[in-house]
C-alpha cells in the first residue's frame, strides 16, 4: 500500500499527498490498572508512538488499549510488526464494499460462523445518518470522506424528504447514509500478562449534522443529586467521544477489573446503538413515507391538476421502494455478523456467564458477563427489529404490485368506455348503409324524390331501433333474465 490509501483511491492521489498519506497518525495510548484510574497520552507521529510503546516508564500502568483514528501504511507496518498482529485485522478495515466486481484484484470473501468465532478481532460494521442543508454541504461531505485513507462513502440516493414544499418547512435537503466500521483487536494472554488492545475507529465526516441531532444517551436521566457519565456530544468526533466515555467511566466497573480489563472498551457499544438506532428510525420513516405516497396515488383530485396522483406517483415510489429493499439486506446481514462475532469472543465456554438468581455484585466475573450478554442482547434486538422491517417492505411492494394491477384494469375499463362511443357511431351508420345499398341509390337523385323521401322512412326508424338496442339492451336481457322464471311459474 505504497499510497496508504486503498488501491481504488491510489491511481487519484497526487504525488505531494503520498508523503502525508503513508505518515498520518493519530493515536491514543490508553493506560491503566484499573478502570478508574486511564491515563491518555496522544501520539500524531510514529516516532512519538514508537518511543512510548518500546520505552515504557517504570511505573508505566500494564494494561493498554491503543485507539487509532484512521489507518496508515507506516502506522500499519509498525503495529503490525510490534504486535504480531493478524493482517486480515488491518485489510477487513480499510474497505466497505457491499459487492465486487469479477476484476476486483482483492474480495473480502464470507466467513462461517465457526470461524468468525475463532478470530482474535471483531470488525463492526455500523451506519450513522447525516442531514445535509442543500446540495453544497453533500459535495463538501463526499470530498471530506474521499480525504480519509480508509475507504467510505456516502449513499444519497433515495433520501427521506426533509420538507419540501411543504407548510412546515421551506428549504431543501438530503439524508446521507455513510458506511462505517469498528474494529477490534486483542492480543492473546498467557497467564498473568498485561492485556493489550488495538481498537480503529473511523474519521468523522463534520459537514451537516447528525440526523436529529444524535441520539444522545441511551441511559435514563439522573437524579439531581447524581453525578453520571458525560452525555455524548455531536460536536465531538466519533473518536473523541468514545475516549471521553472510557475516561469518564467512573468506578462502576472497576469491580470487574481484575477479571476482565476488556471492560474498557465497552463504552464503544452504546455509541454504536445510537448510529444504528438512528438508522432504524430513518428506515421507518423512508417506508412510511413510500406507504403513504403509495396509498395517496390512487386518489385522483381532477379539479386541481396539479395535485393530481397517478401511476408515475407510483412509478416513483417504487424506485425509492428498491433503494430500501437494496439496503435492508446488507443491514441485517452486517448486524448478525456482530452478533456471532461477540458470541464468538464473549460468551465461550471460558467467560462464566450470570447466573438466573445470582446478584451483579455477588462476583466480579457475573459483572464481567452481564456487561456482555446484555451488549450482545441490543445486538440482537437491532437485527430483528430491521428484519421486521425487510418483511414490511416485502409486504409494501406486494401491495404496490396489487395497486398497479388494479389501477391497469381501471385504465381499460376507461379505454373499453372510449371505444363505446365508437359502437353507438357504428350502430348509427350500419342501417344507413344497409338501406342505402337496398334502395341502389346511384343514378339521378333528382329524379328520386320519392326515393329519398322512402330512405328517411325507413332508414331514421331504423337508426332509432339500433341505437336503443345498443342503449338498453343489456338492461332489457338483464330484467328478462331476472323475471321470465317468474312470468313461466305464472303461466
Amino acid at each position: 500500500m505504497e499510497a496508504s490509501t486503498v488501491p481504488a483511491k491510489a491511481r487519484l492521489i497526487p504525488a505531494h499527498d503520498k508523503a502525508e498519506r503513508w505518515n498520518r497518525v493519530k493515536v491514543s495510548v490508553l493506560s491503566f490498572s484499573s478502570l478508574n484510574d486511564i491515563e491518555r497520552k496522544d501520539c500524531t507521529s510514529l516516532e512519538n508512538l514508537s518511543s512510548l510503546l518500546k520505552n515504557p516508564e517504570r511505573n508505566a500502568k500494564p494494561h493498554r488499549l491503543i485507539v487509532s483514528e484512521d489507518l496508515s501504511s507506516g502506522l500499519i507496518e509498525f503495529l503490525g510488526s510490534f504486535f504480531d498482529v493478524d493482517p486480515h485485522f488491518f485489510r477487513g478495515h480499510l474497505e466497505d464494499h457491499t459487492w465486487f466486481n469479477t476484476k476486483d484484484p482483492w474480495v473480502e470473501l464470507p466467513e462461517l460462523d465457526s470461524a468468525i468465532k475463532k478470530r482474535s478481532y471483531l470488525s463492526i460494521r455500523y451506519v450513522q445518518a447525516r442531514y445535509f442543508e442543500n446540495n453544497f454541504n453533500s459535495q463538501a461531505a463526499k470530498r471530506q470522506a474521499g480525504s480519509f485513507n480508509v475507504l467510505r462513502r456516502i449513499d444519497l440516493e433515495g433520501s427521506a424528504e426533509s420538507g419540501t414544499d411543504k407548510w412546515w418547512d421551506g428549504t431543501g435537503g438530503s439524508v446521507g447514509l455513510i458506511r462505517h466500521k469498528a474494529s477490534l483487536w486483542v492480543k492473546p494472554r498467557k497467564g498473568s500478562d498485561a492485556w493489550t488492545g488495538i481498537l480503529l475507529l473511523d474519521p468523522s465526516v463534520t459537514e451537516g449534522n447528525l440526523l436529529w441531532n444524535g441520539y444522545g444517551s441511551l441511559d435514563s436521566p439522573p437524579s439531581i443529586h447524581e453525578k453520571r457519565l458525560s452525555v455524548p456530544a455531536p460536536s465531538l468526533s466519533f473518536y473523541e467521544n468514545f475516549i471521553s466515555q472510557a475516561i469518564a467511566m467512573g468506578s462502576e466497573r472497576s469491580a470487574a477489573d481484575n477479571v476482565d480489563p476488556e471492560l474498557i472498551t465497552a463504552p464503544l457499544y452504546p455509541l454504536l446503538f445510537g448510529q444504528w438506532l438512528l438508522a432504524l428510525e430513518y428506515t421507518f420513516t423512508g417506508l412510511f413515507q413510500v406507504e403513504w405516497h403509495i396509498d395517496a396515488s390512487r386518489a385522483y383530485e381532477p379539479q386541481d391538476p396539479s395535485r393530481q396522483r397517478g401511476p408515475k406517483e407510483l412509478d416513483d415510489c417504487l424506485q425509492r421502494l428498491h433503494k430500501w429493499q437494496r439496503r435492508l439486506p446488507f443491514f441485517t446481514s452486517w448486524l448478525q455478523t456482530t452478533v456471532t462475532s461477540l458470541e464468538g469472543r464473549y460468551l465461550s465456554p471460558q467467560t462464566p456467564l450470570l447466573q438466573q438468581n445470582e446478584e451483579p455484585n455477588q462476583h466480579s466475573a457475573s459483572i464481567t458477563s452481564k456487561v456482555w450478554v446484555e451488549i450482545i442482547s441490543d445486538f440482537r434486538t437491532l437485527h430483528v427489529r430491521f428484519s421486521t422491517l425487510a418483511r414490511r417492505a416485502d409486504k409494501i411492494l406486494n401491495i404496490a404490485t396489487a395497486i398497479t394491477s388494479v389501477q391497469e384494469s381501471k385504465s381499460a375499463i376507461e379505454q373499453s368506455q372510449s371505444l363505446l362511443s365508437v359502437t353507438y357511431l357504428a350502430f348509427v351508420f350500419i342501417p344507413l348503409n344497409f338501406v342505402s345499398s337496398f334502395l341502389s341509390m346511384n343514378g339521378d337523385l333528382g329524379n328520386q324524390t320519392k326515393a329519398i323521401l322512402r330512405f328517411f322512412e325507413i332508414a331514421l326508424p331504423l337508426c332509432l331501433m339500433a341505437l336503443a338496442i345498443a342503449v338498453y339492451g343489456r338492461h332489457v336481457q338483464k330484467f328478462v333474465r331476472a323475471n321470465h322464471r317468474k312470468v313461466w311459474k305464472k303461466i
